[in-house]
């Protein structure tokens, strides 16, 4: 009988900020993903959404839920946004800690800084 080659192990990975579980056991969590280019290393972010958990009447055993309450949707909302705020504001590796890469808004009928006046 043919034995299967063994995975190397890795180390169990955390997310990098969570918000939950809330009542019901929903949550989000807010991933760091590293990825090997020709360039180097690149760095993203990804979200996860903890379904509500229930305990089976039969089995006893926790499952998740396929279907969300509606006492469920404010506080995915509120994670959800604090999650957003999160990725929009903490820089990935590497990238610059101020506010260097921030696009400038501008008010009504303001030329940039560099544009020729018109």
């Amino acid at each position: 009988m043919a034995t299967k080659p063994k995975r190397a192990t890795t180390a169990p990975r955390h997310p990098e900020k969570k918000w939950g579980p809330f009542h019901g056991g929903v949550g989000v969590a807010v991933w760091l993903n590293e990825v090997q280019t020709d360039a180097g290393p690149k760095f993203f972010r990804t979200l996860t959404i903890q379904p509500r958990r229930y305990r089976d009447k039969k089995t006893g055993v926790w499952k998740d839920a396929k279907s969300l309450r509606p006492t469920d949707i404010p506080a995915l909302l509120l994670a959800l946004d604090a999650a957003l705020q999160f990725a929009a504001h903490t820089p990935l590796p590497g990238q610059p800690v101020d506010d260097e890469g921030e696009i400038e808004t501008l008010e009504d009928g303001e030329l940039p800084a560099e544009s020729p006046a018109v």
